[in-house]
């Protein structure tokens, strides 16, 4: 573009002119000689001292583009997924083990331990229970020396009597006391802080946000939602489009039939999406009630992604999965835990009997050789990720 004199800006120091101007605001020409006589428009007279002090801020917020310089380190939490300052939603169906997930970041987060093969910066944690309930104590005691920090109780962040500053005070003294400060806050679940507001609404999301947003200014943390898919799994997270534009990660969590979960990275504010950390929940003993029955929990256990279905079966394997085939269609059953397939599954020893009873795994009559036989293709069928075996019930891979 010319200038008046028709010379080409660049051939008259015009990049060194317009750094020079941005560094001394007094050399501003009033707005109304930059535009001609009869402009409406309030002139800036060069005196930074006159600003208002909301306008001085501003100006202070503004940067000449040329001397911005790249940024090569990330302040990262789980390198690749989580950002220091960030709000990220993890998000699936219900039992799909979003609190298990959640749970083990912060245990990876809390002690500097590597998660999904990413590397972690070690951090402060607070786990915001806000659904409480007696299981999610054993759900931390299933961890190994778990060292974030926990709110176990209901917690509203929206509302006349919304609890941001209350939080963000007490998380700004037990940083002082520790001298160390929070680096991920996890509320579980979005629903449960939300009090009575409504989740479907922009507005009330927009409290929400508003809510986070002083939470993060005053600890510095990143900020985890755990939240719902709706009816409409296809559609994503539960609730108004604009949480989803508010927030700079998105997880997604989804089961295949033998209950294998992947989670997935599909927005990344900063970042590519599409990582994925694919894992099934493991149960743990953690002891016996007054009743002298067991009582247990699950916890994340790292899986590869699974080959079902491209396993070559033969020999008395493949006779064994055929009869377990058979099993499945005369007497499988849907069995609802978190943990489990979701086809239907069969008791490990009626499939076993009917392997025994009709004598083609082994050809001798001893039966401690026919539950060798039973064994080896059982274990090779697990190998291969063509069976799923948990709490004496197998369930087919399709």
């Amino acid at each position: 573009m010319n200038s008046e004199n028709g010379s080409d800006p660049s051939k008259v120091g015009g990049i060194e002119r317009v750094r020079e101007v941005m560094g001394r605001a007094e050399d501003v020409a009033p707005i109304e000689e930059a535009r001609g006589a009869g402009g409406n428009v309030r002139p800036l007279r060069g005196n930074p001292d006159a600003l208002k002090p909301r306008a001085m801020a501003m100006l202070g917020a503004i940067t000449f583009a040329g001397n911005i310089e790249r940024q090569l380190e990330r302040p990262y939490l789980v390198k690749g997924w989580l950002d220091r300052g960030g709000v990220s939603v993890l998000y699936g169906p219900s039992n799909v083990g979003k609190s298990f997930l959640a749970l083990d970041i912060a245990h990876h987060v809390a002690k500097g331990l590597s998660w999904g093969g990413r590397r972690t910066r070690k951090g402060k944690v607070l786990y915001v229970a806000a659904e409480g309930g007696g299981s999610f104590a054993n759900r931390v005691a299933a961890l190994e020396d778990p060292e974030f920090w926990v709110y176990n109780g209901p917690l509203t962040l929206t509302g006349s009597k919304g609890a941001a500053a209350p939080l963000s005070e007490a998380l700004q003294h037990l940083a002082a006391v520790h001298n160390e400060p929070f680096s991920l806050i996890i509320f579980d679940t979005l629903a449960r802080v939300m009090g009575g507001l409504d989740e479907n609404t922009a507005p009330d999301i927009a409290h929400l946000v508003a809510s986070l947003d002083h939470i993060r200014r005053a600890t510095g943390a990143h900020i985890m939602l755990v939240h719902h898919t709706g009816k409409d799994v296809a559609r994503g997270a539960r609730g108004h489009s604009s949480l989803r534009a508010a927030i700079d990660t998105e997880i997604e969590l989804t089961r295949d039939e033998v209950g294998q979960i992947t989670a997935e990275v599909t927005k990344q504010r900063d970042g590519p999406t599409g990582d994925r950390f694919a894992y099934t929940l493991r149960r743990k003993e953690l002891g016996h009630d007054q009743d002298g029955d067991q009582v247990t929990s699950c916890f994340v256990e790292p899986v590869e992604t699974a080959r079902a279905g491209h396993a070559e079966v033969t020999g008395s394997a493949r006779v064994a999965l055929d009869l377990l085939d058979k099993v499945l269609a005369e007497a499988g059953e849907i069995h609802r835990k978190p943990h489990y397939p979701s086809g239907p599954g069969v008791a490990l020893d009626q499939w076993r009997d009917a392997c025994i009873a009709a004598g083609t795994l082994s050809t001798s009559d001893n039966r401690d050789t026919q539950l060798k036989a039973f064994r080896r293709a059982r274990e090779g069928l697990e190998t291969e990720r063509l069976i799923v075996v948990r709490d004496e019930l197998v369930w087919r891979v399709e």
